[in-house]
């Protein structure tokens, strides 16, 4: 089983994950408000022994300037967030260990964890120029035109909010990846970013 996360603020209840199950059927479950966001999505790992691929919206590492002990270099941001105009992981701060950290706790229960940005997903498929984030009243048309590229099943009534359809957009990065149809940002030994 695959699963697409978007990664939110520890107890802003924001944080979505996208599940893959029954060829293609795609089912939603959300933290609520005050609730460990983190533990949230181990608990979910634990119950889902089966996922072993994880798509999650946030950063993964840090600019290499960091491992190679200072001097020249970008000290804000990776090649990946150059490539693919996400934030930097430095700004993210908090969030960004966070992520890390939480890639660790999976991988050492099984799950591949890859990092993604579901606005440079957004960009490729073209949901830019749809009110892409901007108007809420447009999910349920761009969830419509993610169908068809990809063949997910679910009810557009679920994705209830843009972090819904962020999670959504990883998922859709990982199925991509099991297709073979991803596109890599970014520099290996510094931390990629996957679409």
């Amino acid at each position: 089983m695959i699963i697409g996360i978007d990664f939110g603020a520890k107890l802003a209840g924001t944080t979505v994950i996208a599940r893959m199950y029954d060829h293609n059927k795609v089912d939603f479950f959300a933290s609520a408000k005050k609730q460990d966001a983190d533990q949230f999505i181990v608990d979910f790992i634990g119950a889902n022994e089966d996922v072993w691929l994880a798509y999650i919206d946030a950063p993964l590492s840090l600019p290499k300037i960091y491992s190679q002990g200072g001097g020249e270099g970008n000290y804000f941001y990776r090649e990946a967030d150059v490539a693919t105009g996400a934030m930097s992981p430095m700004f993210l701060g908090g969030l960004t260990a966070r992520a890390m950290k939480l890639s660790v706790e999976l991988t050492k229960l099984g799950v591949k964890v890859v990092e993604t940005y579901p606005s440079k997903l957004a960009d490729v498929l073209k949901l830019k120029g749809k009110e892409y984030k901007k108007d809420r009243h447009q999910i349920a048309a761009l969830c419509e035109e993610l169908k068809e590229v990809s063949g997910f099943m679910f009810d557009n009534e679920q994705v209830e909010t843009w972090h819904h359809f962020d999670a959504l957009l990883c998922l859709y990065s990982a199925k991509r990846h099991e297709i073979q149809a991803s596109m890599v940002f970014g520099d290996a030994n510094e931390g990629t970013i996957t679409v």
